[in-house]
């Protein structure tokens, strides 16, 4: 080009010189020509320097510069806007998971790293012991590591793995103060997006598994477990991108800036869950760990209506101990809440009671004969004959006396009177055959009695049957509402700060297995395992100073006041088949509900494999403080919540979805989803819903999702009479009503029963 140019412009002069030699014109002839051809040849550059300028302007580029790239980037920057991951709080308002900072230490080494007056911000050699020594002693951090990374001669800045990492803004503000007043040089901190759990920072935690956490992914926090992981999607939010101008020194420019997608923010979840109770849960599950030395033991508080107060578990962990948390022996992941299934033992026959009672097939005042029971080649024996070779209460007794003792005996002969296909019925009406999907992640599925007859028997007593402790609650809400079952919960409330609106979690009826009068029935007789001198194994002869409680009372106290009690033990499967032996070898495990007749509370606690001798102390010494406390907090637990503005839901197409994954996304928007239709079989899915999709309906909408399994009646209760009509249209029944009301109150074809398509209903409207 330069070249070309210098062509270009000699080439008026080079042509006159010549033409002057040709025609040996005269000076000022000259002159005029060169004035000419000067002319001429600026017109030319001229429209050189325009053709190149338009050129430029159109396509943008030189060679393979894109000069409006280059422009944009010099001038205007556009940048991601982080969304805030949602708060997680108790029920009150107490933050249990929050966003935060975390800082990863690192040392420089590059010595081209100085100040403008030329003083070093790089760590010299010499000052390497000091800083080992610093390291070592204010993280922890092994001093091999420490003086490999600093030796790394191919490193500008180096860093030290985990202990010099996830610092708190605290021990960071702390660990700078040191180094500058040692005067060491070249420490430095990185800023990380993180998660904080306050409630977490004493103690042995706050109810780690269910609550679970959430990590840093690529600057972005995700959830790994718990309610962080389950309800991800909703506490994470969407990133939004903003542009602004900027000038010459990259400097923002103000009133500049220009939304391009506006960030949400994630929602606030509100848990059910009660700080204080939590709090004193915790405490009191670690004495008793350290008392009884069990392999693992939980605990959870609920409501009548559902709602889970406290939950916890041992061992368990918190955001200190939690990458050493597999370290401790027995420990788990999963929470045993609802990621554990278990035979659950003698608790189980509070279910057996309640169905004998409603299905009238046992007589409290009709003796039996106790000393054993012969099932095919199985023997079955009560606790007392089987722990010290003797009986220790009579042999004779009724059923309503067997009960409160306990005997596997008076209970299987109670199944063998129902009959397994009645027994079973009600397993079903009980739900013991279908996951809670309360919304969390990673349910595991029960699993009801084998198809031989002395599995089926023991299911009686809780051996040969599977379920979780989600399940056990959720079936004993039945106890505490007069025969009606509630589905549990842990959210309260989901709170959108984008739109202002919020999601409130009501009360979710979804049976009615049993009558009212059999859990009346059943309920007395569990008062009489906590009451009666003879033969409730919740009665103490001896008390417990340290609890309080008096001698020849009731074990289980709240204020004085006796509750509804079923004690448990059950053997535990081994591993090579058949069950552990040994002493100790079992779950010990109780069921309170408070107050007796009406109870308000429910509250579960077992404690498996205990290397101590075995008492029930261990497990009093909780449930006691935690109802007495529970009680005197009764007016704030069920205090009405006030919504300012109630948000709505979308209902999406749920076509060929897996049932169980869609009631579990239905459950976390606050949603009451019902799946009708048999749910076992290969290949289930959704094949039709009540509600059609882009619909928006406020919270605790009832939803029906028709599946491609066998027919199955749902159980009615508490429908309205347009959701039975869906369902009649679905399976083309014949449906007559009586009654006059607003929902149903009983149906002519029992719950979980197979149904045919033409088949008759009666239904029974009430209030």
């Amino acid at each position: 080009m330069i070249n070309f140019l210098r062509k270009l412009f000699s080439l008026p002069f080079r042509m006159i010189s010549k033409n002057a030699k040709k025609t040996k014109l005269k000076p000022e002839n000259n002159r005029k020509r060169i004035g000419k051809s000067l002319f001429f040849l600026a017109i030319a550059v001229f429209a050189i320097f325009i053709f190149r300028l338009v050129w430029l302007v159109t396509v943008n580029h030189v060679g393979s510069t894109n000069l409006k790239q280059n422009a944009t980037y010099n001038f205007q920057s556009t940048v991601s806007v982080q969304a805030k991951r949602g708060t997680i709080y108790d029920r009150y308002g107490t933050a249990i998971a929050v966003d935060s900072s975390s800082y990863t230490l690192y040392v420089v080494l590059d010595k081209k790293q100085t100040d403008v007056n030329g003083n070093k911000l790089y760590a010299d050699k010499s000052e390497f012991d000091k800083i080992t020594t610093f390291l070592n002693s204010k993280l922890g951090i092994d001093k091999t590591l420490i003086t490999q990374q600093l030796n790394n001669k191919k490193a500008s800045q180096v860093q030290f793995g985990t202990k010099g990492s996830n610092i708190s803004l605290q021990k960071m503000q702390e660990l700078q103060k040191a180094a500058d007043d040692e005067g060491l040089v070249g420490i430095g901190f990185i800023s990380n997006v993180a998660r904080s759990y306050p409630m977490s920072n004493v103690g042995s935690g706050f109810a780690s598994q269910f609550i679970g956490t959430a990590a840093n992914d690529g600057n972005t926090l995700v959830g790994s477990d718990g309610i962080e992981l389950a309800y991800n999607s909703i506490l994470s939010g969407k990133n939004g991108v903003e542009t602004y101008q900027k000038d010459a020194s990259g400097h923002p420019l103000p009133g500049t800036t220009k939304v391009i997608k506006p960030v949400e923010n994630g929602s606030d979840v509100y848990t059910t869950l009660d700080s204080r109770l939590q709090e004193q849960l915790e405490t009191l599950m670690d004495k008793a760990a350290s008392d009884s030395g069990a392999q693992q033991l939980s605990a959870t508080l609920m409501t009548k209506d559902g709602q889970i107060l406290a939950t916890t578990q041992r061992p368990t962990y918190t955001p200190a101990t939690k990458n050493t948390a597999t370290d401790q022996k027995y420990f788990t992941w999963n929470s045993l809440l609802f990621q554990t299934g278990f035979e659950p033992g003698s608790v189980m026959k509070t279910f057996l009671m309640a169905s004998a009672l409603d299905s009238n097939k046992v007589d409290l005042n009709a003796t039996y004969d106790r000393t054993e029971l012969k099932v095919y080649d199985a023997t079955i024996k009560d606790w007392d004959i089987n722990e010290h070779s003797k009986f220790l209460l009579p042999t004779i007794v009724n059923y309503a006396d067997g009960f409160m003792m306990s005997s596997n005996v008076g209970m299987s002969r109670i199944e063998q009177q129902m009959g397994y296909n009645t027994w079973e019925q009600y397993l079903k009406k009980f739900k013991f055959d279908m996951r809670v999907r309360t919304g969390l992640s990673g349910e595991v599925a029960s699993s009801l009695p084998a198809a031989n007859a002395v599995s089926q028997v023991q299911s009686a007593f809780g051996q040969g049957i599977a379920v979780t402790q989600i399940q056990l609650l959720r079936g004993w809400t039945t106890f505490a509402n007069n025969g009606v079952m509630l589905e549990p919960h842990g959210i309260s409330q989901i709170v959108n700060p984008n739109e202002n609106t919020s999601l409130t979690v009501g009360k979710e009826v979804i049976g009615n297995p049993v009558s009212s009068s059999a859990i009346s029935k059943t309920l007395q007789l569990m008062e009489g395992v906590d009451t009666n001198a003879t033969y409730g194994t919740a009665y103490t002869a001896l008390g417990d100073a340290e609890d309080n409680i008096p001698a020849n009372s009731p074990l289980i106290q709240i204020n004085g006041n006796p509750a509804a009690v079923k004690t448990g033990t059950a053997q535990i499967a081994a591993p090579g088949g058949g069950y552990i032996q040994g002493a100790e070898s079992n779950l010990y495990s109780m069921v309170a509900m408070y107050p007796a007749s009406n109870p308000d509370f429910i509250m579960y606690m077992n404690i498996k494999l205990p290397t101590k001798t075995w008492s029930l102390h261990y497990i009093s010494r909780v449930v006691n403080p935690m109802l007495t406390l529970a009680e005197s907090r009764k007016s704030e637990i069920f205090q009405t919540t006030s919504v300012d503005k109630a948000g709505k839901v979308k209902i999406a197409d749920y076509s060929n979805e897996n049932p169980g994954s869609v009631t579990d996304t239905l459950r976390q928007e606050i949603l009451q989803p019902v799946l009708v239709g048999s749910t076992t079989e290969t290949g289930v899915k959704i094949v039709k819903q009540s509600i059609s999709s882009g619909t928006s309906v406020p919270a605790n909408t009832r939803i029906l999702l028709l599946t491609s399994g066998s027919p199955l009646m749902p159980d009615m209760y508490s429908w309205t009479k347009e959701q039975v009509d869906q369902v009649a249209k679905w399976y083309n029944l014949k449906v007559t009503y009586s009654g006059s009301g607003s929902s149903v109150t009983k149906q002519s074809v029992t719950a979980a029963s197979s149904i045919k398509k033409g088949q008759s209903l009666t239904i029974t409207l009430g209030n």
